[in-house]
């Protein structure tokens, strides 16, 4: 199946999959090794391509403020990403302040709501 069919299905027909991948990932936690390292990646590629388009179309919340994730997976998951790329921190400092590609302040999810 390439890209351009699975981009025409409608958004229902890709949810369903979506969330019981969403659930096998969640399950293979307690054993890892139930998901190919191949597949793992491919997964990882297309999350974080999707991600930027959705961020592009204003989307700027990745995580709920109830996601499970940890400090210590966000920085491993981040650092391996930016490693894998050759990226170093400050070209991502300099990259953030040369497009204004950041999260502003009143988007973070800690902002103090508004009354």
């Amino acid at each position: 199946m390439s890209s351009s069919e699975v981009l025409e299905r409608p958004a229902d027909t890709i949810a369903d999959p979506l969330g019981r991948a969403a659930a096998v990932l969640g399950a293979a936690l307690d054993n890892p090794d139930q998901v190919a390292d191949a597949d793992l990646r491919a997964i990882i590629a297309n999350a974080v391509r999707l991600y930027a388009v959705k961020a592009e179309n204003g989307m700027r919340t990745p995580l709920p403020p109830d996601h499970g994730v940890s400090i210590d997976e966000t920085m491993m998951f981040a650092t391996d990403l930016l490693h894998a790329l050759n990226v170093q921190l400050f070209e991502l400092s300099m990259w953030q302040a040369m497009t204004g590609n950041c999260i502003a302040p009143h988007q973070r999810v800690d902002a103090p709501q508004s009354r």
